[in-house]
Formats: structure tokens, C-alpha cells, sequence
């Protein structure tokens, strides 16, 4: 995960200029000098919590499919029948990686690996299945950044694929992004959303920060290791290596975590890869279904747009994890809602009524004041800059016409500050 050790627009101009960003791709991944290691594992309830992750989503956001290889359409085929694999044949394989990233065989790498191979296949097949969901809109937005491809299996080591894992120093999302470094590149973090756990925004954050990591370092093993402990940690270990640039040459200086994170790496994208050479396949086939957004310009409950749309609130919730209390707040800014598709055309036929002025003036409070001159509770609104007679109707759950008649003429000369009545 991305520590808050963030590199500002000066500091990247400074370390950018600095010895160790001019380096040199080594791939020997010598490690007779590497410090010995305790066996790699991930935790077991990855696999409980996944299964429970791969339920949900196929009952609100998929249909499944038969599992199919790639041998003419014939089903795949999983079984345990894995025999001994000999180091040339890890070596010859990942020399056929397609990667620009520097991928090296050495015993911690090969027991990373032989991790999601062999020790934790049914996580593998997991990870195979989610990545259906996932991984097409986040290879869309690496080829629009130029980024590596295979830099999305971060994602398996970072959280398991599930965008609603929050570690325990605090870090959320398939990215595992920390709150600082969110909100520096780009993400909102507040009461009511939480763009972490957005996949698609978080996935945009990452390749910002990929881009900034490699503008300095210009390795991507390097890259990597700087995702996840920051690149101040990296900097002070290629100090301590002599100005060393080489993944495998800092290793034994670098955090014991990150020490285990970049091998890790490489197994997953090797697994996911190489699966089926391994007799794995994937758990299920899911076919996202098609969706689209609304956008709402006031504060809307996701129990609300549920009862107009048939869609359940739950099923809302697994399309809009970011809004963590139900509520998208539309009265701060224009917020998109995800919906399935064929919910679209009903909402935008109902949009009037999906929002509630009580739960808009909860939220923000100042624009909307009571009197009760008129016996029955006129309600008014305070006149902002930019706005005109139809976002004032919008943002206060009542049609155009309705404010007119309220208003009659006088809604032709609107200025700030002034008060328009909407009840």
C-alpha cells in the first residue's frame, strides 16, 4: 500500500535529479547473499472471506457462466494432479512473461509461486474469477496511461481483489490506499464517500502514483516496492546498498514486508498467467452485467433510488461501495450513482422524486430557511451564484412548474442572496 511518504511536485523534481534514478536493469536475481527467509503465507481467511466477496457479487452484479478453456471451447478442466516442477522450467516460463518489468528466479521467488500453484489453489481460482469483474476496466485505464499490464496483479497481493478490504493501519480498497495518500491523488475521503473503495477512481489514483514512482526510479521492481512502503523507505535502502538501483541488490535493506510484496508479485502475475499449465481454472465465469450511471445534483438515498428502480439496496451498495452510509451527497457536487441498465430509463422518468429536501437540508442547511408566516411552513431558498430556476427545482426535490407558480415572474430576475420560496 502506498504510505504517506508522498512525493510532492518539488520532491520529485529533487529525487528525480538524484543518482539512483539513473539505473540499470539487472536481472541475474542473485540470491546467494539474499537474507533467509520464513516460508511466505497469506492469511487463510482470505479464502473464507473471498467466497463469501464471489457470492455477492454474482447475485447482484453478474450471471454465471460455464467455466470454458481456451482448447476449442471445451471445458476447463481442474484437478490436483500437480507433479514436481523443475526450476528450468519456472525459469524458461517466466523468460516468456510478456512484461517490461524485470522478472527474475531465485528460491524466494519460486516459493511464492509455488504458493498460489500449489498451497492456496482454491485462493488462485478466486482470484481468477474476480478478475473477470475487475481487471477489463482497469486494463482500460493502464493502456490509457501507458502503463504495464500486468502491474493490476498488485491488486491480488494489495487486498484479494476485494474493494471493501480495509487493513488494520487503516489502508482500503483493491488499491489499499492510506487516507494522505488518497487525498493527494485525487480521492475523496470523508464522512459519506470513500473513492478507496471505488474501483475505477482508485485504479485512476494508482496509475497516477505508478507514473509518479517510475518518473523517479525508472525500474518498475523498484516501482513496486516503493507502492508499498513508500518511496522514502526504498531511498534509504538504496543508501544503505551504495547507491545501489537494483530491486535485489536493496532487498536486504528494504522492510521485511516489502521484501516479501515484490516476489509475491511475481507469483501472482506468473500464476494468473501460467494457470492452466497448473490444471486451475477459475471458480466460476462471471458476465458483468451491463450498467450505466445517473448522476444526481442533491443529496439522494440509496434506499430511495432501490424503491423507484426495483433495483435492491443491497445490489446499490455493491455498485456504489464509496457511499459508506447510503447516501450520496449531490447537494456538494454532481455524484454519479451506478445503476444497472435497465434501471436508467425508469430513474430519469422519476428523477424528481428520488430526492428528499428533509435529507438535503440535514446535509448542507444553510441555503434553506423556515417561516411559518404562511400557516402552513413556507420554506425558502437562499439564491447562490450560477444557479437558475430549473437547478433550483432540482436541487429541492420539486418541478420546475411548481416553483414557478410559487414564484410567478420574479424567478426572471434571480441574484445571489436572494430568497425564493419552494414550499
Amino acid at each position: 500500500m502506498p504510505l504517506h511518504s508522498q512525493v510532492t511536485d518539488t520532491t520529485k523534481r529533487v529525487v528525480a535529479q538524484d543518482r539512483f534514478a539513473q539505473n540499470r536493469h539487472n536481472k541475474s536475481g542473485n540470491a546467494a547473499n539474499l537474507p533467509v527467509e520464513s516460508p511466505i503465507t497469506l492469511p487463510q481467511t482470505l479464502d473464507t472471506d473471498l467466497d463469501r466477496l464471489i457470492k455477492v457479487w454474482h447475485k447482484g452484479y453478474t450471471t454465471k457462466g460455464k467455466v470454458r478453456s481456451h482448447n476449442r471451447g471445451l471445458p476447463c478442466l481442474d484437478k490436483h494432479d500437480e507433479v514436481p516442477i523443475a526450476d528450468s522450467v519456472y525459469i524458461d516460463r517466466l523468460s516468456k512473461l510478456p512484461t517490461v518489468i524485470p522478472i527474475t528466479f531465485n528460491p524466494i521467488v519460486k516459493d511464492c509461486i509455488e504458493l498460489y500453484v500449489k498451497r492456496r489453489r482454491p485462493l488462485l481460482r478466486s482470484m481468477l474469477t474476480l478478475g473477470d469483474l475487475y481487471y477489463p476496466s482497469i486494463d482500460e485505464e493502464f493502456i490509457k496511461n501507458g502503463l504495464p499490464n500486468e502491474l493490476k496483479y498488485l491488486t491480488i497481493v494489495e487486498s484479494g481483489l476485494n474493494p471493501l478490504a480495509v487493513s488494520p493501519a487503516g489502508a482500503a480498497g483493491i488499491w489499499q490506499f492510506m487516507p494522505a495518500t488518497g487525498k493527494i491523488y485525487g480521492l475523496t475521503i470523508n464522512s459519506l464517500v470513500d473513492d478507496r473503495l471505488n474501483p475505477r477512481k482508485s485504479t485512476v489514483a494508482a496509475c497516477k502514483y505508478l507514473k509518479d514512482m517510475f518518473a523517479v526510479y525508472k525500474d518498475w521492481l523498484l516501482v513496486i516496492a516503493a507502492y508499498n512502503c513508500g518511496p522514502g523507505n526504498v531511498n534509504r535502502a538504496i543508501r544503505r546498498a551504495g547507491g545501489e538501483v537494483d530491486f535485489w541488490k536493496i532487498y536486504p535493506y528494504l522492510p521485511s514486508e516489502t521484501r516479501r510484496y515484490v516476489p509475491l508479485f511475481i507469483g501472482a502475475y506468473y500464476a494468473m498467467h501460467y494457470h492452466r499449465e497448473h490444471n486451475i481454472c477459475p471458480r466460476e465465469m462471471g458476465v458483468p452485467l451491463a450498467t450505466d450511471t445517473i448522476v444526481v445534483n442533491k443529496a439522494v438515498e440509496l434506499q430511495r433510488i432501490a424503491d423507484l428502480s426495483g433495483v435492491s439496496e443491497s445490489d446499490l451498495k455493491l455498485l456504489n461501495p464509496q457511499y459508506k452510509r447510503g447516501i450520496v451527497p449531490g447537494n456538494i457536487n454532481p455524484y454519479p450513482v451506478l445503476v444497472p441498465m435497465t434501471a436508467v430509463a425508469s430513474l430519469e422518468k422519476q428523477r424528481d422524486s428520488l430526492y428528499s429536501p428533509s435529507l438535503d437540508m440535514k446535509l448542507t442547511g444553510p441555503n434553506v430557511a423556515s417561516s411559518s408566516t404562511n400557516g402552513g411552513g413556507s420554506k425558502y431558498y437562499t439564491v447562490i451564484k450560477g444557479d437558475t430556476p430549473i437547478k433550483i427545482a432540482r436541487k429541492n426535490g420539486i418541478t420546475l412548474r411548481q416553483l414557478r407558480r410559487l414564484n410567478g415572474k420574479s424567478l426572471n430576475k434571480l441574484r445571489p442572496g436572494r430568497k425564493v420560496r419552494i414550499r
